[in-house]
């Protein structure tokens, strides 16, 4: 039963980073070792001590790296923080008998396996076991939790709330607001579009995509309208998904992932009838038209061009 809940965990994992994931390993641990897993919160300048979550009965400290969409995008600074995080943990936890290195890595990069089997081969002569705790060892505990536990961990509806609590206040308020106008019987609804060709091509935007944009600009006026009405939306929505998308290129992902990307940080991982899929969809479109997102091949060229 677990194997079918595998896939919502790496998509889990890889929503997670920062304190997101921190507190994604004590909801987990939490669960399985009540009692004994100790959950543990930074305090103040006196920080966590180098300890994300403490097992009582073997001794065990976790610490945790959260990376965004589990990718690694600085791998030195990763290598420095292995040697830090564990001498800090040391320093402050005389008790601890085994340290482990908990990530979200779907893949872990060679720099970094290569500093931690450095690492743990100068940590052994302490007497301190050290291992890296990531996708494949959150998947083997899987089978030690029930249906219910696993649709509380990881199930589809953690995913909107995660995600739709954790956007921008504004971001969220032209969303609802685009989501009340699209089921509205006076909706603002324009004939169907062609977005331009040389921006589709240029971007190498996938048929998929290039259907669901084309068909949602029937709303891109209901969309820029919605922003535009908003005092604070120039410093909302527009920014918020244009920061999104160049860390998601500088990334290196193609533009169905980035699409997709952008489409579930508004919409969440709902069912694709939800209004708010649909908003999103919309609103996806409105600001691919204006070129808030994704590149212009003309505008481009022009800019390559100035001297």
């Amino acid at each position: 039963m677990a194997r079918q809940w595998t896939p919502l965990l790496e998509l889990q994992l890889r929503k997670r980073h920062g304190v997101a994931f921190q507190d994604f390993l004590s909801d987990f641990m939490g669960i399985l070792h009540p009692g004994d897993f100790i959950r543990v919160k930074a305090h103040g300048r006196l920080g966590d001590g180098g300890m994300d979550g403490f097992r009582q009965s073997d001794g065990t400290l976790f610490q945790c790296y959260g990376a965004h969409n589990g990718h690694v995008q600085n791998h030195k600074h990763v290598c420095e923080k292995l040697a830090e995080d564990f001498e800090k943990a040391r320093l402050t936890t005389p008790g601890m008998k085994r340290w482990l290195f908990t990530h979200n890595l779907i893949d872990i990069p060679h720099p970094v396996v290569k500093s931690f089997l450095e690492l743990k081969s100068s940590i052994e002569p302490l007497g301190i076991e050290a291992g890296l705790f990531g996708y494949d060892n959150f998947r083997s505990l899987l089978p030690g939790l029930t249906d219910d536990q696993l649709e509380d961990l990881i199930g589809v509806a953690v995913y909107s709330k995660i995600d739709t609590e954790r956007l921008p206040e504004n971001v969220n308020l032209i969303i609802e607001r685009v989501m009340a106008s699209m089921d509205s019987p006076e909706a603002n609804v324009r004939d169907v579009t062609i977005p331009p060709r040389d921006k589709l091509d240029y971007n190498d935007v996938p048929a998929r995509w290039r259907a669901n944009i084309t068909m949602n600009l029937m709303h891109a006026d209901t969309v820029k309208a919605i922003i535009g009405a908003d005092e604070r939306a120039p410093d909302g929505m527009p920014s918020f998904m244009k920061r999104r998308y160049l860390e998601l290129k500088a990334q290196g992902f193609d533009a169905g992932v980035i699409l997709g990307f952008l489409h579930e940080k508004l919409a969440g991982y709902i069912n694709e009838f939800d209004g708010r899929y649909e908003a999103a969809t919309a609103i996806v479109a409105a600001l691919f038209e204006s070129c808030i997102i994704f590149e212009d091949k003309k505008k481009t060229l022009e800019a390559e061009t100035v001297p």
